[in-house]
């Protein structure tokens, strides 16, 4: 029998957070049969009605009889996007805890999360405060990130190093705001706590990317076989493609952005009859699927934790599956049950396994100890590669440590490096032969 745990009265949550493809959607089941919870979605894909394959929603016989909210949403032909999901959440949440519930949030668009933080820069704002003269500057450059970064440079140069001048909308909001408050971005910042609007319990499901990559890899092969209900799902949204007036642009929003769709469509616009059309949508299914996993766990490292400043964050090893009812049900259980029961039970729970532990002390984390705001932490520093150049012939740029390492270390920029040694030898050699010739020419002019 489920234990009954008065959730409304101290106003708890759980979440489980992680990547695709580690049991994050059991887990809640497992939870919420024991703890007398019900499951939020998170996830942007699994709000849409149909395609459940593709979308990776957890079967419903597989579900206990626990109750989904904010899953099977939408149509597919509609939008969602953040603000509808803080009202659809926050509307869920206080429907379990009047009943006595437990709300358990799991998914995978992890930025949804925000939501549940009592406060968001871009709620400070009304663009209707916005003066007509700025707003027609903000309208007329809307797609000139240019401009608009430049102007964001003279108003709060501080804010400006913390994203990259193609980032043309948050660019945008920042200026938004500027213009409707009077105040820099950067002071806003300053000010703002990262307060969670619930006592919250993070729960971490992780994997070894080399152990995790085979396995996602695996689920597309078993995911796109006949039958198995992803290869359906894709032809159901080509036929509402082929009806629709859809452009490039258009496939970046909504349903269109699931994994799958895309990148089948060359093997569907040629009319399923490509054999090698076919695999080449496998490969690109699971390199995608690979990479947002990695996105996945980089938000986690690099956003989460450090607002949170790693408290309540629990991290289960779901790398071995043979092993996950031990390692990730079964160790996740009493941590629950100590987080209802007492707010000061989980002191001295360990927070993750030995070899997980680095996890948690990234230096986003260590960073982010005992500091209130943001713009302290230094997270987007700004770095100017002096010898590499966008496609304007402009200086590549690059926010923060991580990003500028990669640059440092990857091809375009060693390639550069060897041209541009080649071309000051060149450069070295040709004046040389200059000399050399001028030499000659003085010497026979001499004689």
């Amino acid at each position: 029998m489920a234990s009954v745990i008065p959730a409304i009265a101290r106003k708890k949550i759980i979440v489980i957070v992680g990547t695709t493809g580690v049991g994050k959607s059991q887990l809640s089941i497992d939870l919420a049969s024991k703890f007398n919870g019900e499951v939020i979605n998170s996830d942007s894909m699994q709000v849409y009605k149909h395609v459940s394959t593709v979308n990776n929603k957890h079967p419903l016989e597989e579900r206990n009889g626990i109750p989904h909210h904010v899953m099977d949403l939408i149509d597919l032909d509609d939008d969602y996007n953040i603000h509808k999901f803080e009202k659809d959440c926050l509307q869920s949440i206080r429907s379990i805890h009047s009943r006595g519930k437990l709300p358990i949030v799991v998914g995978g668009t992890h930025y949804y999360l925000q939501s549940l933080f009592d406060k968001k820069i871009d709620q400070d704002y009304n663009s209707d405060l916005i003066d007509p003269n700025h707003k027609l500057f903000l309208e007329e450059n809307d797609s000139n990130y240019k401009v608009l970064y430049e102007r964001l440079c003279q108003i709060d140069p501080y804010v400006s190093t913390k994203f990259h001048p193609n980032d043309g909308r948050r660019i945008k909001r920042m200026l938004e705001i500027f213009y409707s408050t009077g105040q820099k971005p950067s002071d806003i910042f300053t000010n703002q706590k990262f307060n969670l609007k619930f006592d919250t319990l993070f729960l971490w499901v992780y994997s070894n990317p080399a152990e995790l990559s085979a396995r996602l890899d695996l689920r597309v092969d078993k995911m796109m076989k006949v039958g198995s209900g992803g290869l359906e799902d894709v032809q159901l949204l080509y036929k509402l493609y082929q009806h629709g007036k859809m452009t490039p642009q258009s496939l970046d929003h909504g349903i269109w952005q699931v994994i799958g769709f895309k990148e089948f469509l060359p093997w569907l616009l040629d009319g399923e009859k490509d054999a090698g059309k076919f695999q080449e949508g496998i490969e690109r299914m699971k390199i995608k699927t690979r990479q947002y996993a990695k996105s996945q766990v980089k938000w986690i490292k690099n956003t989460l934790i450090p607002d949170i400043k790693g408290s309540n964050m629990y991290i289960l090893d779901a790398t071995d599956l043979s092993k996950w009812h031990q390692l990730v049900a079964e160790t996740a259980e009493p941590i629950v049950q100590k987080f209802l029961e007492d707010d000061k039970a989980l002191e001295g729970v360990v927070q993750a396994p030995d070899h997980l532990q680095s996890l948690l002390e990234s230096d986003f984390h260590k960073n982010s100890k005992n500091v209130d705001n943001p713009k302290t932490l230094n997270l987007g520093k700004k770095y100017v590669c002096e010898i590499c150049h966008d496609k304007d012939q402009d200086k590549l740029i690059f926010i923060g440590d991580k990003s500028w390492s990669d640059h440092l270390n990857g091809r375009k920029h060693r390639t550069t490096i060897r041209k541009t040694e080649k071309r000051k030898n060149y450069e070295i050699w040709k004046l040389k032969q200059q000399n050399t010739e001028e030499n000659e020419t003085a010497k026979n002019i001499s004689s």
